[in-house]
């Protein structure tokens, strides 16, 4: 498994200003996590996804992304982590037969339903679906991904880590909780050819939160389970 990985920083404001990225041929799975944080089950699967941090094979088998989900809201807590595009994409996967219904917490990998996370490991996927590559330079992004059925979609994310919350309403109330791998900006562009060369928006790499991941994965037009993915820290 080979990841090419540079990065250079300008300034003291530690915002990416080139970085190149480049898979392997053999898939490198998402792991998506739908939670809230009105959710009184999802504290557990939170804690789960940080502790992916630990393992040696992070961004190179598998990339962890935390999608907070806004149902829960209405009992109480308004997660602000929750983006209403994340329930919506649960619900699609739903629609289309990945997810036996629509839940917190929710995981799956590689687009399908993956109820056994708790207990099980996170093996390197033995399919071979093409390499991607990925350069930004200035908010200036190409990719090409080594496939030859089209169209694709692009999504290009920005993940937070080490979100601190204290929930005062709700079932977790009078929890403090801790995020990592929170999907916080995304933005999807599409090709009919493998291929991508667009601008991102100018703050697209800046947040409040200092420590940060940079994501891209491909999926298909019609079904947004993610085929390749690439990602490092910032």
């Amino acid at each position: 498994m080979k990841m090419i990985l540079l990065l250079i920083f300008c300034t003291s404001a530690v915002q990416a200003k080139e970085i190149t990225l480049q898979s392997s041929e053999l898939q490198t799975q998402v792991i998506e996590l739908y939670t809230s944080e009105g959710c009184s089950s999802c504290p557990p699967a939170d804690k789960y996804l940080s502790g992916l941090k630990q393992s040696p094979q992070l961004f190179k088998t598998f990339i962890p992304i935390a999608l907070h989900v806004d149902y829960w809201d209405y009992i109480g807590w308004k997660d602000k982590l929750a983006l209403q595009k994340n329930a919506t994409r649960q619900r699609v996967y739903k629609i289309l037969g990945n997810l036996n219904s629509v839940y917190t917490p929710g995981v799956l990998k590689a687009g399908k339903e993956w109820r056994a996370w708790r207990f099980a490991n996170i093996k390197s996927s033995p399919l071979k679906v093409g390499k991607l590559t990925v350069q930004v330079q200035d908010n200036h992004l190409t990719a090409q991904f080594d496939a030859k059925n089209a169209p694709y979609n692009l999504n290009v994310a920005l993940l937070g880590m080490n979100i601190k919350s204290k929930v005062r309403a709700g079932e977790n109330k009078g929890k403090s909780l801790k995020h990592d791998f929170v999907l916080l900006k995304q933005e999807m562009v599409s090709s009919k050819s493998p291929a991508w060369d667009f601008e991102l928006p100018n703050d697209f790499l800046q947040s409040k939160y200092p420590d940060k991941v940079f994501v891209v994965w491909i999926e298909g037009e019609m079904n947004p389970a993610p085929l390749q993915a690439v990602a490092s820290y910032l």
